[in-house]
C-alpha cells in the first residue's frame, strides 16, 4: 500500500487527508507548464483542494467543481476546472488502517472531439486512474 505524499506541484499543499499518486505531479506539470494557465490554475486548485478537504465524500454536492463518474463504477471522481483549459483530475477515496484518504490519481485535459463526446472523453484517463488506484490499495 502506498498512500502517497503531500502535494507539491504546482504549489505545496499539506493535508493529512488528500494525497497523490507518485506519478501525479509529473503528469500535472506536463499539462500546466505548457498551458499558459498556471497562475490562474493555482488559485482554482487550492480552492478545490480546500473544499475537498473540508467536505470529503460530500464534495460532489458542488457539481460545477466535482463529479462522481458513475460510468466508472462509482469508484472514481473528478475535480473539474473549466477555464481556458478543461483540466480534470481523477481521484478516489480509500480507507487504510481505519483512516480515510482522497488520492489524486491522474490529471488530464478534457478535449471534445467529433468522435468522442461527454463521458467517452474520459475513457483513456479512467483506465489510467483504475490502474493507479489499484497501485495504492492494499493487497487483499
Amino acid at each position: 500500500m502506498y498512500i502517497g505524499g503531500n502535494i507539491y506541484y504546482p504549489l505545496e499543499f499539506r493535508s493529512s487527508f488528500i494525497k497523490e499518486h507518485p506519478l501525479y505531479a509529473r503528469d500535472l506539470e506536463k499539462i500546466i507548464e505548457r498551458s499558459g494557465f498556471k497562475a490562474k490554475f493555482c488559485g482554482l486548485y487550492v480552492q478545490r483542494l480546500r473544499f475537498l478537504e473540508e467536505h470529503r465524500e460530500s464534495c460532489i454536492k458542488r457539481r460545477n467543481w466535482f463529479e462522481l463518474l458513475r460510468y466508472a463504477g462509482g469508484e472514481i471522481f473528478a475535480i473539474k476546472f473549466k477555464a481556458e483549459k478543461n483540466i480534470r483530475i481523477l481521484f478516489c477515496f480509500v480507507e487504510y488502517l481505519k483512516v480515510k484518504y482522497a488520492i489524486l490519481l491522474y490529471p488530464f485535459e478534457e478535449k471534445e472531439s467529433k468522435k468522442k463526446k461527454g463521458k467517452y472523453c474520459y475513457d483513456d484517463a479512467i483506465i489510467v486512474a483504475f490502474k493507479r488506484r489499484k497501485e495504492v490499495l492494499p493487497d487483499d
